[in-house]
């Protein structure tokens, strides 16, 4: 139907001009005034359509929604324990068809947000079929992992040569959702934004510290007795707790699918591939469900505060070296 669209269009533009020119070999008049009350008609459609245009932008703006991005950010507990903040910070905001270039998954994506919305639940990956799934989470891991494209090669190096480069585990997930709770201010408190002090509805890359996930699943960090710093932060939270809740789920399900043959490896060195494949060639999948496979890993080398020649202090070369978690637990 699509495709027929043009040629359609095409064959009337066609049969326009057939008869205007029938028209204006027999009556010139005729044909003039034909040509200009057509050329008045497309003008005003082309100006109904740009003031509707502008009137759903400007109420997209009045009502702080903004499907058009996606932001990449890092939510932190950083400050949890002792203020009661959950920081988030930009990682970056790119056009979201310059993300999923194509139209059939941006579409699933944009479904998603849309059901995300409605079900009042943020954690967008739910909604999305299992096949496209490892798609979508995939061409996020290229992005985000763009953002550290130096660090990856210094980190490769570190073992060669005298470096600084670290590494840590993370996972992410997408979001949307959009956060009603007021409490931003310029610089200071007593600037308060005021009326209209509302988060913007927007798909995001969320991403976050596996080993903090680890911590809030296993209850070790916790928002202090007096409560959350404003609503904002606690919505926040509340995002991180799902999210910690889809990653426990990722582990739990993992333990739940497989049954661990209770033989050790041999000590000798075995591709990871190969000894994957002796550990779970007789093991039967559980069955999947919308929240599983809802997140991904990503691994983020880092430059460290000290480097190499200080073993004994900091520890040794293997921690200067990726070091897969555990995940069968």
């Amino acid at each position: 139907v699509v495709a027929a669209a043009p040629q359609q269009r095409s064959r009337l533009g066609h049969g326009v001009r057939v008869a205007l020119r029938l028209l204006g070999e027999r009556q010139p008049w005729i044909a003039f005034v034909a040509g200009g009350l057509c050329v008045a008609f497309v003008r005003k459609l082309l100006e109904i359509w740009q003031r509707n245009r502008r009137a759903r932008a400007e109420l997209e703006w009045r009502r702080h929604v903004d499907l058009s991005e996606i932001q990449a950010c890092l939510l932190s507990t950083e400050h949890l324990e002792s203020l009661g903040r959950v920081e988030k910070r930009t990682l970056f905001v790119k056009q979201i068809s310059e993300v999923f270039k194509n139209e059939y998954i941006l579409a699933r994506v944009l479904e998603a947000a849309q059901k995300s919305v409605e079900t009042k639940d943020p954690m967008l990956m739910v909604h999305l079929s299992p096949e496209d799934k490892w798609h979508v989470l995939n061409t996020c891991t290229n992005h985000i992992s763009s953002l550290f494209a130096p660090h990856h090669v210094f980190f490769n190096e570190a073992r060669r040569a005298k470096s600084y480069y670290k590494s840590a585990w993370y996972c992410f997930t997408l979001t949307c959702h959009q956060n009603y709770s007021a409490g931003r201010w310029f610089i200071t408190p007593f600037r308060p934004v005021g009326d209209g002090d509302c988060g913007s509805l927007r798909i995001r890359m969320v991403l976050a510290s596996e080993q903090e996930l680890r911590d809030i699943t296993a209850g070790v960090v916790s928002p202090p007795e007096p409560g959350m710093f404003n609503g904002r932060h606690d919505n926040r939270w509340q995002v991180f707790q799902r999210f910690a809740d889809l990653f426990a789920r990722q582990l739990g399900r993992i333990s739940e699918a497989y049954h661990m043959p209770s033989r050790r490896f041999p000590h000798k060195k075995v591709a990871s591939q190969v000894r994957l494949h002796n550990y779970l060639e007789n093991c039967v999948p559980a069955e999947i469900t919308p929240e599983d496979n809802a997140i991904l890993r990503i691994h983020i080398p880092f430059p460290s505060s000290y480097g190499r020649e200080e073993p004994e202090e900091h520890g040794n070369e293997n921690e200067k070296s990726a070091r897969d978690v555990v995940l069968f637990e």
